[in-house]
């Protein structure tokens, strides 16, 4: 069966699942609120911030549920500040990457530490494990965590001929978290924090010489037309988190709550977890003309097959990865986050993956 195809029966499993009967629809009252979903071009988006705030919460209510939803890109704004108005109640749903908080609250990325993890299945494991850290420490700014669930592998898209790590040494390179700049900084390239949308005509100006995205969302927004390379160590997964400002959260009645919750947890994260490796993966074979490119991997929206040079990850730049993490990315984070923080780290994700953050 073709791939589209699958998806849109599994989403008419799920809508089955949801389904409520009209009689305890009607007992749910009208609920309307404030959405900002995540960066328009972005598979996330068409397969997750769409369908659950358009389609699904409306359907499954009976149109009781209802949301003003925009993107990031439609509001032109870092993701730190759309965190920001999540924080402060100027929108009451927020889907965005940890990371993009990590400023404000350090623990925000400590599941997607930047180089840490290198698949979707342990990114799950470790995600589970810090979930409780994430819930405590955004409680306490107000914001709810509902769900956490991953974009895709995030990766370097460049416009200039590289061959490795090495490669980028000097070289201006968009990032979008801390931690993601500790690590460019450790391998000898320049972070340049900015927004999504703003990649395509720093790049035209040479403002930047390398962005990190993912493969599927870096293809989906059209990188390929600017840039010549594309090297796939991944280096984030952009773990995502769906929240809510807590008092919004709060204010809206318990039937309305559970039926955006069990949305949620039976729509938006197994779909998230279920593509999160297949986009990656067809991101990449579709960016580089590999003849096993599926343009419908990002359903609904396609895919461009393009011709970019594919620069292999050497052993040698695995064990620089492994090198960053222990001397760079962890020490830094332990001193941005502090010696608890440090020591609850150590205690979850770094007990999963054998590795330790300093807390002297």
């Amino acid at each position: 069966m073709h791939r589209a195809a699958k998806r849109f029966l599994w989403g008419a499993v799920i809508g089955i699942s949801l389904a409520v009967s009209p009689a305890s629809a009607q007992d749910i009252p009208r609920t309307h609120v404030k959405a900002i979903g995540v960066h328009m071009n972005t598979q996330p988006w068409t397969s997750i911030s769409v369908p659950l705030w358009e389609e699904k919460l409306p359907q499954v209510s009976g149109g009781r549920i209802t949301a003003d939803l925009v993107s990031i890109t439609t509001l032109g704004l870092q993701g730190t500040d759309v965190f920001r108005l999540v924080k402060l109640g100027v929108a009451d749903f927020l889907d965005f990457s940890g990371g993009y908080a990590s400023g404000d609250i350090p623990e925000g990325d400590g599941n997607d530490l930047a180089g840490l993890i290198q698949d979707a299945a342990t990114l799950k494991k470790v995600s589970a494990a810090y979930r409780p850290t994430l819930d405590r420490v955004f409680g306490k700014v107000g914001v709810t965590i509902l769900s956490t669930w991953p974009s895709s592998g995030q990766m370097f898209w460049c416009a200039i001929p590289i061959t490795g790590l090495a490669g980028m040494k000097g070289k201006k390179v968009r990032v979008f978290t801390a931690s993601l700049a500790e690590f460019v900084q450790a391998f000898g390239g320049v972070p340049v924090t900015m927004g999504a949308g703003e990649v395509i005509p720093a790049i035209q100006r040479k403002v930047i010489d390398c962005a990190i995205t993912g493969s599927a969302n870096g293809n989906l927004a059209k990188w390929h037309e600017v840039t010549t390379h594309l090297y796939p160590m991944i280096v984030s997964w952009s773990a995502m988190l769906s929240a809510a400002n807590t008092n919004s959260w709060n204010k809206i009645d318990p039937k309305a709550r559970a039926v955006i919750q069990k949305a949620l947890d039976t729509f938006a994260e197994p779909t998230a977890w279920k593509q999160a490796d297949e986009t990656t993966q067809h991101g990449i074979w579709c960016t580089v003309g590999d003849p096993r490119c599926d343009v419908n991997a990002t359903a609904p929206r396609a895919m461009s097959k393009a011709n970019l040079t594919l620069v292999p990850v050497s052993a040698a730049d695995d064990k620089e990865r492994l090198r960053i993490i222990e001397q760079n990315v962890l020490p830094n984070f332990a001193k941005r986050c502090g010696k608890a923080c440090a020591e609850d780290w150590n205690n979850t994700v770094g007990k999963m993956l054998g590795l330790k953050a300093p807390t002297g």
